[in-house]
């Protein structure tokens, strides 16, 4: 498992809710939250860990009497911006949420998993460029659609079918098959020690705002 690369996401707890992650390439990180923010564009906050954020948007939501802010930790690596959602970020920013944020030929690579829905959906991935979907799949096909879809799905189903997600029995052994395949069929990279353990640069792109 590297570190460096994505596989390591389907054995970390990254936030609570599980994993709304955004890989740009095309996009630094500053810009790749900025495409994600609502109408009044991100609000800079502190620099923080996954711990901190998810306090800090617990004491903004409980001081609004509300429950919808989003923040994201974003940076950049391996010539990718990326950018990691932290709140209340479920059936906001996924799955499939694009929103022009792929536009002007930026290609946009979604990782998304709920964890703590009750009914219990597949992590899974979506691809789009130049404000277009490009292909996606669940990460775990056994109890779900078989499908990659899309009108790119060639571009990794074969590697998918290789290596045995559509018809894998092990949710987990499954979802670290189809972040390996991704990894490499896309260069995706993430690094591990920055998103579990550093400080990183933070904004609001939803709901509460600090005065």
């Amino acid at each position: 498992m590297s570190s460096g690369g994505i596989t390591w996401i389907a054995d970390e707890d990254i936030s609570w809710l599980g994993y709304c992650i955004k890989l740009a390439r095309g996009l630094t990180g500053e810009q790749l939250a900025a495409r994600l923010a609502a109408g009044g564009g991100p609000v800079p906050v502190q620099a923080t860990t996954g711990r901190q954020v998810e306090e800090l948007i617990d004491g903004l939501d409980a001081e609004r009497g509300d429950t919808d802010s989003i923040a994201v930790r974003y940076g950049d690596h391996a010539g990718l911006g990326f950018a990691v959602a932290y709140g209340h970020w479920p059936s906001v920013l996924g799955p499939a949420y694009h929103d022009g944020t792929s536009r002007d030929g930026v290609h946009v690579f979604e990782l998304y998993h709920e964890n703590q829905n009750p009914k219990v959906p597949p992590p899974s991935f979506a691809y789009f460029h130049d404000d277009h979907y490009v292909c996606g799949f669940h990460m775990y096909m056994h109890t779900r659609s078989q499908e990659i879809t899309g009108p790119g799905a060639d571009l990794i189903r074969a590697e998918i079918i290789a290596a045995g997600t559509p018809e894998g029995g092990k949710r987990d052994t499954a979802h670290r098959a189809s972040l390996a395949v991704l990894e490499q069929r896309f260069e995706l990279a993430l690094p591990s020690d920055l998103i579990l353990g550093a400080s990183l640069p933070t904004a609001l792109v939803r709901g509460q705002q600090p005065r």
